[in-house]
């Protein structure tokens, strides 16, 4: 199986994509499958062992027995790509691929093997979850996979500008059927550090924050520090406001409690901490 290497710099692919149900549908001969991962279905006719689809304005005939080969437990999600199908993964510095552990589920980023998204309920009933609210001007930090800034819009922000530093996750978001919303002309998607970025922001010039952070650790301390928070302080107009996703992952073992620290700095640096909630984050203003 062949991986994805190459950054695509064109935004969301069109191109068939599936999971392990996708691939039960295809080898039991269903006459509508899905290749968005259950978003939609399409009419596939079989001739000699070939399926054969329309999808995304292009033809397509696949040999059954070239599908990947997959168990009970395949989480794996793949990309028609060059007339063959590659396991949306990249392997870099680390090892980075989507998972799919439900039909009908979004896709969960992996990350050396650590889950980026619930692996227990749907990622996007989370997201809807954390983000209950936004408005105007809405600035992200971590973009991921993208659904926190879809999420923002359909909760009321006019524009969303989205920071993320690792160019293999939006590599990977260019193929997740459920990250096309992320190339919306009302998000701009920038590749870089998002303290560096920050400090380059006009005073006042945003309504909203959204801060959806990789768990707490020393790789991510930057992250959850005072002197970020103090620049998202800077750029949030008056009364704007803030939601700080913190992950409880792996803290009941190391006897941490984050939104302690957290709600600690942020109001340290001004914000008004408004609500807790476990297991999703912390809402703030500024005042």
């Amino acid at each position: 199986m062949k991986y994805i290497h190459d950054l695509c710099d064109v935004g969301y692919l069109e191109i068939p994509v599936v999971s392990r149900w996708q691939i039960e549908d295809l080898k039991s001969g269903e006459a509508r499958v899905s290749f968005d991962l259950e978003l939609t279905k399409t009419e596939v006719k079989y001739r000699g062992g070939r399926a054969h689809f329309a999808y995304g304005g292009a033809e397509y005939e696949v040999n059954i027995d070239d599908l990947p080969n997959i168990d009970e437990e395949s989480c794996e999600v793949y990309a028609y790509i060059d007339g063959e199908w590659r396991e949306l993964s990249v392997a870099s510095a680390r090892f980075y691929k989507l998972c799919v552990f439900q039909r009908g589920w979004a896709p969960t980023l992996m990350i050396d093997g650590i889950t980026m998204h619930s692996v227990l309920e749907n990622p996007l009933v989370v997201t809807a979850r954390k983000v209950t609210r936004a408005w105007g001007a809405v600035f992200e930090c971590c973009t991921g996979l993208g659904y926190t800034a879809v999420e923002a819009l359909r909760k009321g922000a006019r524009r969303v500008v989205t920071v993320e530093v690792d160019p293999n996750v939006l590599l990977l978001a260019s193929f997740n059927p459920y990250s096309r919303g992320l190339w919306s002309p009302t998000i701009d998607i920038v590749l870089g550090d998002c303290l560096s970025f920050v400090y380059a922001l006009r005073d006042s010039s945003f309504d909203f924050v959204i801060h959806d952070p990789p768990r707490l650790s020393y790789a991510t301390q930057r992250l959850y520090s005072e002197e970020l928070y103090r620049e998202f302080y800077r750029i949030l107009r008056k009364g704007g406001g803030l939601f700080h996703y913190v992950s409880l992952s792996g803290t009941k073992y190391r006897g941490l409690n984050p939104y302690r620290g957290v709600a600690e700095r942020l109001r340290r640096v001004g914000f008004v901490v408004e609500r807790v909630r476990e297991g999703y984050g912390i809402d703030a203003r500024r005042r």
